[in-house]
Order: C-alpha cells, then structure tokens, then sequence
C-alpha cells in the first residue's frame, strides 16, 4: 500500500516536487534519506530546508519532520528506492 497524499498536503508535495526536480543538483552534499548525516551533510541539510522553509515550501511541522521530508524528496529524486508502504 503506497502513501495516498489528499487536499493541502497533495498541494504542498508537489509544490516541494516542482522546486526540487529543477535544483536538485545545486545538493549534491545534502545526505538521502539512507545516508548517515554528518556535519557537513548537516550543515547543507540546514541551508536546503531553510530554502525551502523561506519558500513557504514547508507548514508548521517540526524541523525534523522538515529535514526528513527534504531527505525523502531528495532520495526519490536521485532515484533511491524510499519504500512507502505500510
């Protein structure tokens, strides 16, 4: 079973979708959601979701549902296998 988005959350991913497909390259230090983060992935997973975040690309969820979020899109991007079912 695959994550069925409905309403303003269906909006707001292909909203995200839109802006990365076009700039996913201008990441490449942003870690997918299986890597390990380190500083340095850190520190570029911080200036990505700030981005975004100013973009409004984001709503009121926590920082770490925002950074989970930006590593999911980026994997999936990147063609990376990110499961989705239950």
């Amino acid at each position: 079973m695959t994550l069925v988005r409905r309403g303003s959350a269906r909006k707001k991913h292909e909203a995200r979708l839109a802006w990365l497909k076009p700039n996913v390259g201008l990441y490449p230090d942003v870690p997918g959601i299986h890597d390990d983060v380190t500083p340095a992935g850190r520190v570029a997973l911080d200036r990505l979701c700030a981005r975004m975040h100013a973009l409004d690309l984001f709503g009121t969820s926590a920082p770490t549902t925002q950074r989970e979020t930006a590593r999911r899109l980026l994997s999936e991007l990147r063609g990376e296998h990110i499961g989705g079912g239950w």
